[in-house]
Formats: C-alpha cells, structure tokens, sequence
C-alpha cells in the first residue's frame, strides 16, 4: 500500500487553486480571510444566519428572509439592490476586509447574515450562540448544472473560451473537489444538526419551496419569529413577500440586469437563470444522471434524508 499522501492544494476547472481544510475544500485566495472569520467574527444572540451550498438557491433564500423580516416596513430595498448586497456573505466581507463598515449598516438587532461554509467550519461563537440558521438544500443533479453554468459564466467568459466540459464538472462534483465541496457532507452537517437543534436550525429543500411557496414560506415565517395571519392566503402580506421575492420579478430589474456586485465584483445578472427544477434533465446524459444518483444513495444512507427532485 502506498504511504503517498493524497495533495491538499489543486486547481479547479483549471481556473483557481483550492486548498483542502479539515476535509472541505476552499479557494486558497480566501483561506485566510475565512481564517478571520472563523476567529473575530462576534454573533449576536438574534442574528440569523442564512446557510447554502453554492448554487442551492442562495439567491432567492436571501430575497425570501429580507422580505419577511421586511414586511411590515414596505421599503422594497430590493427593488434598488442585489440580494447579495441587502444579505451579504460574511467571508466575503472578510475577504474585503470591510467586515465593520458592512455590518455597521444593520439596525442594533436582527442582523440577518449569510455563509456558504459548512457547519464544521463556522465559529464555536456561532454553533454555541442561540442564533438562528436556515439551510437550503437542492437535489444534487440540479446543483451541478447550476455550478456548470454558473462557473463558466465567471471563468469561461473571454473570446474564443470554450465551455468547461459538463463531464469535468460532474467528476468535481462526484469526487468533492470544488469549493465548499464535500456537497454531501456540507448537506449532513447541517441536516443532522436540524435534528439535533430544530429550535435553532431550519433545513428547507430548494424543491419544496418551489412546487409548495406558500406552505414552506409560512413555515420559514413563523421560525424567524415574524409568521404571517393564519387565514391569509396570497393577496396579503404572504403574496406580496412571493412577489418580491419572486426570481422572475428579481432577474427583470435594472440593478439586476446591469449592476456589479459591491462585495463579489461580479455582474448581478449572473446570479439569474432558471431557478426551476429538473434542469437537469436537459443537459446531464443518462450515466451522469446514474452516477450522481447512486452517490446520493450511498451518502444519505442512515440519514432519514432524501434529496430527491
């Protein structure tokens, strides 16, 4: 048996280099940022902290929560900005080294707050506080069209760049080396500890909120203390939250169309595409579809949880 360790750096779509840390991979540009992170961040006893996987709907959870913490107020803020702005992820905020100028913006209570890092990475301030966590979820066939189309629009985007082969993207996915990958393992981390702290931390999946908005917004309502009335249906304040928060309305204002990110530098329009589900269906072949499905099966075994479309 060889003693050869396995390399805790490589490159990613032949685009960035990614450092493994205790088991999840990150891109090494942003390790030491996350590094001060995970050290100075200070929660809040009423913060709330939304959790994603990239391309697990990140974008529409955000709209979602500011939305429903907004309700009574009626300024539409995202009418004006990115969802990425009004909810920014806190690594990020740590990578621009802007973390005080960003959260100095939230009123002295409910700061609502976002990460992609997986739970074994967040702070012992934040897993030992009383904070509030949301985690979405998607079906792992989706999230890997999702990441192919997301990451060539960011890394493929120069004349004559060809495509990322859709069969490298599934063998990242598939073997974990991405970043924030493990996906499996990102997706129990936080599973397991809904269980363990259901008071604390709400798991949603990116399909139920799409085929069942009204019951799985209600839900996602009350756990953020601000429910809706009991007899209302969507022309009240619920409809006016799905409406806001809607991806079709979000993907069709100006800011969204043509803005640049303040944090992420990235152009906001790239944040849109679908937002539907089994997208999957047309792009991934029969053997990917196989393959990832018995993954799935084999890394959800013993955990109650399916994640299927």
């Amino acid at each position: 048996m060889s003693n050869q360790q396995s390399p805790t750096e490589l490159m990613f779509w032949d685009a960035h280099q990614i450092r493994q840390i205790d088991g999840f991979w990150y891109l090494v540009k942003s390790a030491d940022h996350m590094a001060a992170f995970r050290s100075r961040f200070q929660p809040r006893s009423d913060d709330i902290v939304l959790t994603t996987f990239r391309k697990t709907g990140t974008t529409w959870l955000k709209a979602l929560c500011y939305n429903i913490l907004d309700k009574e107020q009626d300024q539409d803020l995202l009418a004006m900005k990115n969802p990425h702005e009004v909810v920014p992820t806190l690594e990020n905020t740590f990578l621009e080294d802007r973390v005080q100028d960003i959260l100095l913006r939230f009123p002295p209570a409910g700061r609502l707050l976002h990460t992609h890092l997986p739970y074994s990475y967040l702070p012992e301030a934040v897993t030992d506080s009383r904070c509030k966590i949301v985690y979405l979820a998607r079906n792992p066939k989706d999230t890997v069209v999702s990441m192919w189309h997301f990451y060539n629009k960011l890394f493929k985007s120069g004349p004559g760049d060809e495509p990322y082969p859709l069969e490298g993207a599934v063998e990242s996915f598939c073997t974990g080396i991405m970043p924030f990958g493990p996906f499996y393992e990102h997706v129990v981390g936080y599973w397991e500890e809904s269980r363990r702290r259901p008071q604390e931390v709400l798991f949603l999946k990116y399909e139920d909120l799409w085929r069942e908005p009204k019951e799985q917004v209600r839900k996602l309502a009350s756990f953020l203390g601000k429910p809706f009335a009991q007899l209302e249906d969507g022309d009240g304040e619920l409809g006016k939250v799905l409406w806001r928060s809607s991806l079709e309305r979000l993907k069709e204002l100006e800011v969204n169309k043509y803005g640049i990110g303040e944090l992420n530098h990235v152009l906001n329009s790239t944040f849109f595409r679908q937002g539907t589900v089994r997208d999957w269906e047309n792009y991934l072949i029969p053997q990917m579809a196989q393959r990832i499905d018995q993954l799935t099966q084999s890394k959800l075994q013993g955990t109650e949880l399916s994640l299927d479309d």
